[in-house]
């Protein structure tokens, strides 16, 4: 018997995950950034050999199949394939993953992925119809890990010199940023360089702020929450009229904040109120996998 291998390159990290042939989740292991945006090539070969060698480390069964995804441009997926035996491959649209990972075996309605970016797809019927922002962090992402984390570093660096309010976050990137004066956020940006997901990883920072009674804080939730609600309506209104039941798949780890998830949800269900709302019940590598080792029962 052999096994099915899910691997999933995103901003922040990478996840491989081990399926059964009868679709048992067997082994999930993680690894570092795999964006070559924002990464280089050495460091995305080092995520994506931690991942696998994590989840299938102690398994000796034979790849039949490898579901791949990886955010950004490319990945060079031939020495993948040589080391896992070259076995069947099927690359997997990260809206459908999206889709797969709340649990949906047929896509209709909407994927939501705010995770270090942002990325929205319509489905109709299982096929993907529209996909719209994944712009990247320069020219949109609005509503991902990163937004929220560029949003609370100005608002905090605004208050720093007097032009807004006194917040909580200008504690919270003195803490995660290792500065005291925030000044010294400067050559730290433009000099030496802060990686996208080191920048990310901030966002989590943020709703723990909001979460102790930062006003600032739960305003910067909000706001792009209600900002990803607005991007995943205009792609609904592609697809879907008021009165339409579909799915709406909503992925990453933004909402995971109670505030950013109801403000999505209050904005979206303005226009579709019989949209239902669906979370993840899978990591997305897993969801890759089992997308990977459906094509294979297919034929």
């Amino acid at each position: 018997m052999g096994v099915i291998v899910g691997l999933e390159g995103g901003g922040t990290k990478t996840g491989c995950a081990v399926l059964s042939e009868q679709g048992e989740l067997l082994a999930y292991a993680e690894g570092g950034p795999a964006n070559l945006n924002f990464v280089d090539e050495a460091t995305q070969r080092q995520s994506f050999e931690t991942a696998l060698n994590g989840a299938l480390g102690g398994i000796d069964a034979p790849v039949r199949a490898l579901g791949y995804r990886v955010a950004g441009t490319r990945a060079n997926w031939d020495w993948v394939l040589q080391r896992l035996g070259n076995p069947l491959a099927f690359p997997i649209e990260e809206a459908r993953m999206a889709m797969l990972s709340t649990g949906v075996a047929v896509a209709h309605g909407v994927a939501v992925i705010a995770g270090t970016g942002a990325l929205i797809g319509g489905f109709v019927n299982d096929e993907l119809k529209v996909q719209m922002s994944g712009w990247g962090a320069l020219l949109g992402d609005e509503g991902s890990a990163y937004d929220v984390a560029m949003r609370a570093i100005r608002a905090a660096v605004r208050a720093w010199d007097g032009r807004d309010r006194q917040t909580a976050l200008i504690e919270a990137v003195q803490r995660y940023f290792g500065v005291q004066d925030l000044h010294e956020l400067i050559p730290l940006f433009y000099e030496q360089g802060v990686p996208r997901h080191t920048v990310a990883a901030f966002a989590q920072h943020v709703v723990d702020t909001a979460r102790a009674g930062d006003t600032r804080a739960k305003i910067i939730l909000r706001q792009a929450g209600e900002d990803l609600a607005r991007d995943a309506l205009a792609c609904a209104a592609c697809l879907f009229s008021r009165d339409d039941e579909f799915d709406v798949a909503t992925t990453g780890g933004m909402f995971k904040s109670r505030i950013f998830r109801s403000a999505f949800q209050r904005a979206f269900e303005v226009l579709f109120p019989h949209a239902a709302f669906r979370e993840p019940i899978m990591p997305p590598a897993a969801a890759a996998a089992r997308a990977a080792l459906n094509r294979l029962r297919a034929g």
